[in-house]
């Protein structure tokens, strides 16, 4: 099945192509003809399945088919950072070749332009936007929830439930989160008529089912960045695969260095680290790639790629060894080849994620380098001793000792009465080398008198033996 046969525009299908859509996924599949529809959907799955992707493209299908209709198309994001990122990822489907109008700004009014318009928001700036429009009540449009469990954690929780004193209901309303708790229960009665519910189901014939994720990196950063999304991985079991043994060890380190429960699978002991990761006390395994893992994959929460393997098999390989893990690959620019082979096999794009709270542009430096600044910090933070001048009085006599002591300068004699002295009877030619034999009458030194010391025999002795 195409995206022309599943209802999106043509426009936007051919749009899909140039990008690398091959062939629609199977979450594609499941929910675009729902939303096409006007159904409201409860979507559980997490981020890289394709699901938000499909509300995505429904919306915007919509939205440029249905331009003069009176419907509104509204997308809620966490934050403000999530909101520039979503509206990023729209305007790379949309293009230049769809004529919709993508807006941040909900200071004007929610009713359709003349031309396409789709508005990004979060929810507490929605929320206000109403409360502050007494015009607006019972209003019908097309609302999309994205990360809704995010959301949550942020805090909005209670501008979430407010939104459903203004919305009619006839209201479409989109809620797409990772996993439903007792909260996505009840602003979904809050906010949803008779949703329908869809949940990830993977197939190990369709590796595109499966959520994969890219984590685009400079190099350098690869450990920072993996740092900081394990320590936002709550109650997950980590595979993370490198590409040896010394990889693998480091990394560990510098993890529990971060009180992260970590350990290589290395060939020093092995079976008492597995064991530990299938008990539960190791949270992160370093699983080196030339390691022959037999052990199924199935209750594996999360498979980070810190290396992507050399060939595109052995990453399908571990897809179908862990088909309801969620695999995130950390992409270096010299690994953008390796990941479009992959793309090729799974005939769509992986999903490029951008972490909110952390620096791309923060160069790590040597550990040399570190070592330096940090002596230099420590030593700025010592106090100097104040240095204590004195000024030199001439009437007070000085000591050599002092340097600004004044020292005696001699007269300088006329060059017409300067005369030499007589040298001294060291420089005489007469003078005699001491180190030769001494004169007669003289003593001997010390050492010759040991040379020439007698024996009980009364004969010379000599250390020297000739």
């Amino acid at each position: 099945m195409s995206f022309t046969e599943l209802g999106l525009q043509q426009t936007l299908a051919t749009r899909l192509l140039n990008l690398g859509y091959i062939s629609p996924s199977p979450a594609h599949n499941k929910t675009i003809p729902a939303i096409l529809s006007g159904d409201s959907l409860l979507v559980c799955s997490p981020l890289g399945a394709g699901f938000t992707e499909s509300a995505f493209l429904s919306i915007i299908s919509l939205s440029a088919t249905q331009s003069r209709s009176g419907q509104a198309y509204v997308i809620l994001s966490a934050s403000k950072e999530h909101k520039h990122i979503t509206e990023q990822r729209l305007k790379l489907l949309v293009g230049e070749e769809i004529e919709i109008d993508i807006s941040t700004d909900l200071e004007g009014s929610l009713l359709p332009k003349p031309q396409a318009c789709i508005w990004v928001s979060t929810a507490k700036e929605f929320h206000d936007h109403l409360r502050n429009t007494p015009t607006i009540r019972e209003l019908s449009c097309t609302l999309l929830l994205t990360e809704t469990d995010e959301i949550i954690a942020r805090g909005s929780k209670p501008d979430l439930l407010a939104l459903g004193q203004y919305l009619s209901k006839q209201c479409q309303v989109i809620i797409c989160t990772s996993r439903v708790t007792k909260s996505i229960n009840s602003i979904s009665s809050s906010l949803q008529h008779n949703p329908k519910r869809y949940k990830l189901n993977t197939n190990i014939e369709e590796p595109a089912s499966i959520a994969q994720q890219a984590w685009p990196v400079p190099e350098n950063m690869k450990a920072q960045l993996l740092l900081k999304l394990s320590s936002k991985l709550h109650n997950a079991k980590v595979i993370v695969m490198v590409r040896n043994d010394q990889t693998a060890a480091r990394l560990a380190r510098r993890m529990r260095t971060r009180r992260i429960r970590a350990a290589a699978l290395i060939s020093i002991g092995k079976l008492d680290i597995l064991a530990r990761f299938e008990s539960g006390d190791i949270k992160i395994l370093m699983l080196p790639q030339s390691t022959n893992n037999s052990r199924s994959l199935e209750d594996i929460t999360h498979v980070i790629y810190y290396h992507l393997p050399d060939n595109p098999s052995d990453y399908l390989d571990v897809l179908n060894k862990a088909p309801n893990s969620v695999h995130m690959s950390l992409i270096s620019p010299s690994e953008e080849e390796q990941l479009i082979e992959i793309e090729d096999i799974l005939k769509r794009p992986i999903l490029r994620n951008i972490l909110i709270d952390f620096d791309y542009r923060k160069q790590v430096s040597n550990s040399t380098d570190e070592s330096k600044s940090r002596k230099k910090k420590k030593q700025s933070k010592r106090k100097k001793k104040p240095e204590t001048k004195t000024v030199w009085d001439p009437d007070i006599p000085r000591t050599w000792g002092d340097r600004n002591t004044r020292r005696p300068s001699p007269e300088k004699i006329p060059l017409e009465e300067w005369s030499p002295s007589p040298l001294s009877s060291i420089w005489l030619e007469d003078n005699i080398d001491r180190t030769t034999n001494p004169m007669p009458g003289e003593k001997p030194s010390r050492r010759r008198r040991k040379k020439y010391s007698r024996n009980r025999n009364e004969n010379k002795s000599s250390r020297s033996k000739k």
